[in-house]
């Protein structure tokens, strides 16, 4: 299986504002990152990521109709959301996307569910949506775990006049 890291990310790095809000991506990272979920199937996201989509209208969330895996210790979420599976661990989160029959999947943050997946050498491909902001504060790209991982360019591209698209192969 295919594990994609997708993220929007500030010019110095960050994503999203020190309360966790995210609301600030282009509207061509949008588009882009749906795309990538919708060709996937499925997402996998973090607890407060899970919160930060549940809020809003079913539209907002990526791959609307696609699965949707939550890594939590919690054994239920209230959500309106018609497919949710929940996951202790990143592997879980991966075994259940199999079952699924996806052949991809997309991670989609937030900071710690992006480091735990670098440190355990799960993720294969990196998309990073450049955003032409900078906070002072906020939430890094990678907030946990100690790692160091090469990577191959495999493209660029301008998603719009001010969003660049970098997209890695991670080396194994």
């Amino acid at each position: 299986m295919k594990v994609i890291l997708y993220a929007a990310l500030t010019a110095n790095g960050m994503v999203a504002k020190i309360d966790g809000n995210s609301d600030w991506p282009s509207p061509e990272d949008f588009d882009c990152f749906n795309t990538t979920c919708r060709k996937a199937g499925g997402v996998i996201m973090g607890r407060h990521t899970f919160d930060n989509f549940n809020g809003g209208n079913m539209t907002d969330w990526p791959n609307a109709d696609g699965l949707h895996i939550v890594l939590t210790h919690q054994n239920y979420l209230e959500t309106k959301h018609p497919n949710i599976k929940l996951a202790k661990s990143p592997l879980e989160a991966i075994q259940i996307a199999k079952q699924a029959g996806l052949k991809e999947i997309v991670v989609c943050g937030g900071s710690q569910t992006f480091g735990i997946f670098m440190k355990e050498k799960l993720v294969d491909e990196i998309y990073m949506d450049i955003e032409p902001l900078l906070f002072g504060e906020g939430m890094p790209f990678f907030n946990a775990g100690d790692f160091e991982q090469k990577l191959r360019l495999l493209e660029t591209k301008n998603l719009s006049s001010q969003t660049i698209q970098l997209h890695y192969e991670v080396v194994k």
